[in-house]
């Protein structure tokens, strides 16, 4: 009889706990919202879960990099585009200098107006992206691409070096721009090259001291910086499609990630309420049963 009890006892203990047991499983998997708690509980589950989050990294990564470069040729584009309409009206008003009518005294006051567009055309040389970087500077981004010395002559502080960032399968963009390479030297009927800034100078300078010939050079050089400085544009805009259909691609492949995740790791709340249910029903119904079997080991125990 006693080894009788003692096995009841033993059994009743046991499945209470496994229903105790469960019921806390169920309970924690509600409070995290996920099917598996730990490696242990389902082990392909959780490699796969691993394996997913990994992907899920690396697509968020690459999106990143992406957008801070969509946010850098934004400040390019607009950058860009600003010279060019400073280009513009530099090229109108070198047209208007070069009028024969014009005295000496309006054509100083031109000049005047021009050098204003070029410190503008310097400026704008030198934008910043949103995080503070310089962007016509190449790799040197700490660095302001353009300097403009004591004798007011502009020099270029940037490097060379282009970097480009992976956008798709087998193809890449521009990360960094010289700012050479954007504002471009010109090259004269007679083979001179001449720096972007030293050409406004000169043009600027003739019209100040109404030299005819230096004009018309200007108005010819201008005509070559606004093409150099419309290439650049067209390369940025390219570059920003390219960077958004790649950012469109990433989007696509880590929502389908995310759902597949999803599937594997979130918990079914439906489910589990009824599975949780049914669990404190079965650890009562256990409960009930062990009290009746120890009022009936007790009483047996008391007649003996």
């Amino acid at each position: 009889m006693k080894i009788s009890t003692a096995f009841l006892f033993d059994r009743a203990t046991e499945r209470m706990t496994t229903i105790q047991n469960r019921l806390a499983t169920t309970q924690a998997q509600m409070a995290e919202g996920k099917q598996i708690m730990s490696p242990s509980d389902s082990p392909d589950q959780a490699a796969a879960i691993q394996r997913l989050k990994g992907e899920v990294e690396r697509q968020d990564s690459h999106m990143r990099t992406l957008q801070v470069a969509m946010r850098r040729y934004t400040a390019e584009e607009t950058a860009l585009k600003a010279s060019n309409d400073l280009l513009i009206r530099l090229k109108e008003l070198a047209i208007q200098g070069a009028n024969d009518t014009l005295a000496p005294d309006d054509r100083k006051a031109i000049a005047v107006e021009m050098k204003a567009l070029r410190d503008q055309l310097l400026s704008l040389g030198n934008t910043r992206d949103d995080s503070g970087n310089y962007l016509f500077s190449g790799t040197r981004v700490n660095t302001p691409a353009f300097f403009e010395d004591a004798n007011g002559q502009v020099l270029y502080q940037g490097d060379q070096t282009q970097t480009r960032i992976p956008a798709g399968v087998e193809r890449s963009v521009l990360f960094t721009r010289s700012g050479t390479d954007v504002f471009q030297r010109v090259v004269r009927g007679d083979g001179r090259a001449v720096g972007f800034f030293d050409a406004l100078d000169q043009m600027i300078s003739a019209v100040q001291d109404s030299r005819t010939s230096g004009i018309q050079q200007g108005i010819a050089d201008l005509t070559q910086m606004h093409n150099g400085l419309t290439l650049s544009l067209a390369q940025t805009g390219s570059d920003q499609q390219v960077v958004q259909s790649q950012l469109d691609v990433l989007e696509e492949t880590t929502l389908r990630f995310k759902s597949t995740l999803s599937e594997i790791e979130d918990l079914d709340y439906a489910e589990a309420t009824t599975r949780m249910s049914k669990e404190i029903m079965a650890f009562e119904a256990a409960m009930a049963s062990f009290a009746k079997i120890s009022g009936l080991s007790l009483f047996d125990y008391i007649r003996g």
